[in-house]
């Protein structure tokens, strides 16, 4: 081992209590008491699998709208980004994009805009139009159907005439007078 009489170290100092002795009996009854003991429930609980993953997403969802409301932001306020950005930290200008002029833009937009409206209105007014036939033929279906109903509830009628002159006894008739009938004329052969 080391020799006592030179440290290893120059302020390398041993201690009593480094090498005290150890009593085995007490430290072996410590170790029974500990595995008779029942183990002390654990304070600090592991959540589920469901719930971790639950927050895991959470957490993932939370990330993709952040970025989507930059995104948005970014579009919608570009002009006033780039300002703040130059004015705080005019080194980093360069990462931004250009500006364009806005006056072509905005007359390409608007000539796209007003030929999406012209293309809109046609299409309403070819949906007014067929919501007008649609309407007419309603009214043509309409006045067939009520056609129809009369037509039957006369067939009906017809019909229930029909069985109570059937079910009913005949009149009587009139004695008439014989009918005087012609002689019969001669046949005539023709020659052969």
């Amino acid at each position: 081992m080391y020799p006592a009489s030179s440290p290893l170290v120059p302020d390398d100092q041993f201690h009593e209590r480094d090498f005290a002795p150890r009593d085995l009996d007490a430290e072996r009854d410590f170790n029974e008491q500990r595995r008779r003991r029942p183990p002390r429930p654990n304070p600090v609980k592991r959540p589920s699998v469901v719930g971790r993953m639950a927050r895991a997403l959470g957490r993932f969802c939370a990330a993709v709208l952040i970025g989507v409301g930059l995104t948005l932001a970014w579009q919608t306020h570009a002009e006033q980004i780039n300002e703040t950005v130059t004015s705080w930290v005019p080194s980093l200008a360069w990462l931004l994009p250009e500006q364009s002029p806005k006056q072509p833009a905005e007359a390409a937009v608007s000539s796209e805009v007003t030929q999406q409206i012209k293309l809109i209105a046609v299409d309403l007014a070819i949906v007014r139009r067929n919501i007008g036939q649609l309407a007419a033929n309603q009214d043509q279906f309409a006045a067939r159907q009520e056609q129809m109903n009369q037509n039957i509830g006369m067939l009906q009628q017809i019909e229930q005439d029909a069985r109570q002159q059937a079910s009913s006894p005949p009149p009587p008739k009139a004695a008439r007078p014989p009918a005087h009938n012609p002689p019969p004329a001669p046949i005539q052969t023709a020659p052969r």
